[in-house]
C-alpha cells in the first residue's frame, strides 16, 4: 500500500542518504542520487498519513489545472497559495505542465501520446517532455523550471505503465501530490485506449535524480516514521466512457465554481450554491460528481458557508469525507 512504501522510500532518504550543503543553509538537504520506486497499483494513489495531511482538495485542484492546459497563476493560488513564489510575473506560471500537456499543436503531448499507443500499443515513442529547453534554460535567477523531466507511457500485456523521470524530487512535501497527479494523468490515458484496445491499468514508475528531504523537514519526516496508521484504500476506477468529454465538462464546473467562489472572497459576490448542486448533474457518472462535489466542499470552506459545506459533505464516499476532516483539521485557518 502506498502509505507503508511512502515511509520506506522516507527512510531509505534519511539512511542512506547524503548530506548535501547548500548556498542557501536555510535550503540544506539529504539526498539519494539515482532513486527509483513502484507503485503496482495506481489507484492506490492518496496518502492517509494524518501526520503528514494531505490536501485533497490541492490534488484535485492541480490535476485539473494540468489538465485544462492552464498556466494561470490566480487558478492554481486559489488551491496552493505557494504557488506565488514560483511565478516571476505575478501572472503565469511559466514552468507550468499544463501547456506543455495538453497546450496547441506541438505541445499537445497527451494527444500525441494516445495517437501513438492508439495506432500501436507495442510503441516505445509515447513520451511526453515536460523540461523544454527552449523554456527552462534561462536565467539562473529564475526558479521556475520543472522538477518533471519526461512522461514516458508503454503498454505491456495489454497494461499500461507509466516511467516518470524527476530531474529533483522532493520525498516528503511534493512527491504525494506527483504521484497523485501522474497516477491519474496515467488512469485518463488509459481509459482513453481502452474502448478501442481493452487496455487495462499498470504499474506507475518513479525514477528521479535528486531524491531528497529539507534538513527543515526532517522531524516532521521522523513524526511520520512513528505513527503506524495504514490505510488500504484505493479509489474507484476512473470510468472509460466519455472519458474525454466528462473531463471536460468538470474542468468546466471547476472553473465556475472557483470563479464564483473567488468573485466572492474578493468583491463579495453573491453565491447561489443550489445552482453548483444543479450543475452537478450534467457531470452524468458517479465519479466525476464525487470530485465535483469536493470542489464544492472547498468553495464552502473558503467562504466559511457551513451549512453548504454540510450538504456537499453529506453527499461524499466516506473516503472523501475523511480527507476533508483532514483538511479541516490540518489546514484550514
Amino acid at each position: 500500500m502506498w502509505d507503508k512504501q511512502w515511509k520506506t522510500v522516507l527512510n531509505d532518504v534519511l539512511t542512506k542518504g547524503q548530506s548535501i550543503k547548500r548556498k542557501d543553509s536555510k535550503r540544506d538537504i539529504i539526498e539519494i542520487v539515482s532513486y527509483q520506486f513502484q507503485l503496482e497499483d495506481p489507484l492506490d494513489r492518496l496518502l492517509y498519513s494524518e501526520a503528514r495531511g494531505l490536501n485533497i482538495f490541492q490534488c484535485i485542484g492541480q490535476f485539473l489545472w494540468i489538465t485544462q492546459g492552464n498556466f494561470n497563476l490566480e487558478a492554481i493560488k486559489y488551491y496552493q497559495p505557494i504557488s506565488e513564489k514560483f511565478s516571476s510575473d505575478g501572472v503565469r506560471v511559466i514552468g507550468a505542465y499544463g501547456p506543455r500537456l495538453f497546450g496547441i499543436e506541438h505541445l499537445n503531448q497527451m494527444k500525441h501520446v494516445a495517437d501513438i499507443l492508439a495506432d500501436d500499443p507495442s510503441k516505445r515513442r509515447a513520451v511526453a517532455s515536460i523540461y523544454l529547453p527552449q523554456f527552462d534554460q534561462h536565467g539562473l535567477a529564475n526558479e521556475e523550471v520543472p522538477c518533471t523531466l519526461n512522461l514516458q507511457y508503454l503498454v505491456r500485456d495489454q497494461k499500461l505503465q507509466t516511467v516518470i523521470y524527476m530531474r529533483s524530487q522532493d520525498a516528503f512535501k511534493v512527491l504525494p501530490y506527483d504521484v497523485f497527479i501522474f497516477t491519474m494523468l496515467q488512469e485518463y490515458l488509459q481509459n482513453l485506449l481502452k474502448p478501442e484496445h481493452d487496455i487495462t491499468l499498470g504499474k506507475y514508475n518513479h525514477f528521479a535524480g535528486s531524491f531528497h528531504i529539507y534538513d527543515a523537514d526532517v522531524p516532521k519526516v521522523k513524526e511520520v516514521l512513528d505513527t503506524n496508521s495504514y490505510s488500504d484504500y484505493k479509489m474507484d476506477p476512473m470510468p472509460s466512457k466519455d472519458v474525454k468529454l466528462r473531463l471536460q465538462k468538470l474542468n468546466k464546473f471547476e472553473s465556475t465554481v472557483r470563479t464564483i467562489i473567488s468573485a466572492k472572497i474578493e468583491h463579495d459576490y453573491a453565491v447561489d450554491f443550489s445552482s453548483f448542486f444543479k450543475i452537478l448533474n450534467e457531470l452524468k457518472d458517479e465519479y466525476w460528481i464525487q470530485l465535483g462535489l469536493l470542489l464544492i466542499c472547498y468553495g464552502a470552506i473558503k467562504v466559511k458557508d457551513d451549512s453548504n459545506l454540510k450538504l456537499a459533505f453529506d453527499k461524499l464516499n466516506p473516503e472523501y469525507r475523511r480527507f476533508v476532516n483532514i483538511y479541516l483539521k490540518k489546514f484550514n485557518v
